[in-house]
């Protein structure tokens, strides 16, 4: 009788200790590396994979066979700076104060407080590198302002904007806190020489890693070598040194690729490839059709050519249609370890897992997009994008972004009109009045969290002008008169 009972007890304690487990999405074992690559600038229609004839990209065009191309994904905002806070942090960047891509000697940075990818990861007991562009603080030098290694990276090899003077032999990258001066070669080639070389370095190789890769690529200025160049001559200077570009970054990647499978470690790893924005308007650019280019909020400004793979998740080469967004990554990374938010902080995302495991999305809120003088929302089919109210110069900016009203509304139906060619809000005045109120509430909801900035360089100098067109062409901030500050610096 109490050996039946020590054993049903054993039993009980067994299952509950299943259950226990089972809380957790993922055990020590199966966590998987994550890998994300992303490019600077690239077209949605700049790759093979999504349609491009002329541009070589074999080895993004292979991750989207072996895995899965996302035609419906959007980056965090259609300039860099706030599209890579999106990601970081999960929340619309007008949350975080960036505003618009951070100039140098900035007060502007993704603040210490936000919770990144790579906090959660090292709190799963992930390895964490990073390497590449930045673009989340205003002065590398600045010790006040938290660099990579504050934001949850244990390495990091990154630069504070572009790869300067060119993409050739930089001189500007900075390696855990510390400036390194010229590095010969050219950016996407260092930057997958040092990745490779920090995860042979990895002291304890059975955990799993976080590997992020934002190339400078194909962000102007541009430089690659001679053999790439060539190819594209005929296309002209413009035209052909982009494409190059393109393609000599992709051959990095098939470097940083043939290095996972050497290593064992593609079965092991989420990876993905992604832009933090739509293309200039320049020759050779393409956004397969999509109205507008960098800067915009037309689709060609943010939606960027996506894809992933993931070992009995994301492979086959299928295509998924269902919209996501930047701001789903932190979401998901919480729902995979089966974390409770490490933040009260309220995110702009939802996990993709769901839409990973072929289940539907559950999104209760519209994702957001705010820009400095526009912003949109998708809500299914629908989107709505609206022009805010002019700025008053020599009034306080700042306030101006708190407290700003939306002007004027188009509407499109991306399904029907995936180029946003009919703005329908005569035609559609009911779907037009729900897009209307849900844009207004999450402007507000945005707006309330915002924070002031105490400092100067708040916006680039030719942002600033956009707004102001007194300040004379060529200055600088720090020349600027004390009442044109104000486009830099708040006003209380």
């Amino acid at each position: 009788m109490k050996t039946k009972f020590k054993i049903s007890k054993l039993l009980f304690i067994i299952s509950i200790c299943t259950v226990c487990l089972g809380c957790n999405k993922t055990t020590a074992q199966e966590k998987p590396n994550i890998i994300i690559m992303m490019a600077d600038d690239l077209g949605y229609g700049d790759v093979g994979c999504f349609g491009n004839k002329i541009i070589e990209t074999p080895n993004i065009d292979q991750l989207a066979s072996d895995g899965v191309k996302f035609t419906q994904f959007y980056a965090g905002h259609p300039t860099c700076s706030p599209s890579r806070a999106g990601m970081m942090a999960g929340r619309t960047p007008f949350r975080n104060g960036v505003y618009t891509y951070i100039p140098g000697n900035s007060c502007v940075h993704l603040r210490d407080e936000q919770v990144t990818l790579a906090e959660i990861c090292k709190k799963q007991g992930y390895d964490t590198g990073f390497f590449g562009k930045w673009g989340l603080i205003g002065d590398m030098e600045d010790k006040s302002q938290p660099s990579p290694n504050d934001q949850g990276f244990d390495y990091w090899l990154a630069t504070h904007n572009n790869a300067a003077p060119s993409h050739k032999n930089p001189t500007n990258f900075y390696r855990n806190g510390k400036a390194e001066g010229e590095i010969k070669g050219y950016s996407s080639q260092i930057v997958v020489d040092n990745a490779m070389e920090w995860l042979n370095s990895r002291k304890d190789k059975s955990k799993p890693f976080l590997l992020v890769l934002w190339f400078h690529e194909p962000h102007r200025k541009l430089a690659q070598p001679e053999s790439f160049t060539k190819k594209y001559e005929k296309h002209g200077e413009i035209a052909g040194e982009y494409y190059a570009n393109i393609n000599h970054m992709d051959f990095q990647i098939g470097r940083m690729m043939n290095y996972l499978n050497d290593n064992k470690l593609t079965d092991k790893s989420w990876i993905t490839f992604t832009s933090d924005n739509g293309p200039k308007d320049l020759a050779g650019r393409s956004t397969n059709g999509l109205r507008g280019r960098k800067g915009s909020l037309y689709e060609g400004g943010y939606k960027v050519p996506t894809a992933m793979y993931w070992k009995g998740k994301l492979e086959g080469g299928k295509t998924i249609n269902e919209p996501l967004v930047f701001f789903d990554f932190v979401p998901t990374f919480y729902d995979l370890f089966g974390m409770k938010p490490m933040s009260q902080d309220p995110l702009d995302g939802v996990s993709m897992l769901p839409v990973i495991e072929g289940e539907k999305l559950n999104r209760e809120d519209p994702p957001v997009w705010m820009a400095v003088k526009h912003m949109a929302i998708r809500n299914g089919d629908w989107k709505v994008y609206a022009y805010f109210e002019d700025y008053t110069p020599g009034t306080s900016f700042q306030s101006y972004l708190k407290t700003r009203k939306i002007e004027k509304y188009e509407l499109y139906n991306l399904i029907d009109d995936p180029n946003e060619i009919k703005n329908l809000v005569k035609q559609n005045t009911e779907t037009f009045e729900m897009m209307k109120q849900l844009v207004n509430k999450r402007r507000m909801n945005v707006q309330e969290d915002m924070k002031r900035w105490e400092g100067s360089g708040i916006l680039p100098y030719e942002v600033a002008t956009w707004f102001n067109e007194n300040i004379p062409p060529g200055k600088v901030f720090k020349k600027l008169p004390a009442k044109e500050q104000d486009l830099m610096k708040s006003k209380q």
